[in-house]
């Protein structure tokens, strides 16, 4: 939850809605569904952190060009 937060939202919430229909499948017996379910969830957040390192890495790039933390 907290990566979906702090790195990038859109895949976050696709991820943690995943998760919950893993979950929900998973109590209704479909371990089938539950796992391939997962699986995307895990893809998704895997893309999150991924993609959010990535942006952050361009502000600080971006900022330092700038010279923004320039004295």
């Amino acid at each position: 939850m907290v990566g979906a937060i702090f790195f990038f939202l859109p895949f976050g919430a696709v991820a943690l809605t995943l998760s919950f229909t893993a979950r929900r499948r998973f109590r209704n017996g479909d371990e089938s569904g539950a796992v391939r379910a997962s699986r995307w969830a895990k893809r998704f957040m895997i893309l999150t952190y991924v993609v959010g390192v990535i942006i952050y890495l361009l502000i600080i790039v971006s900022l330092l060009a700038l010279g923004a933390f320039s004295s």
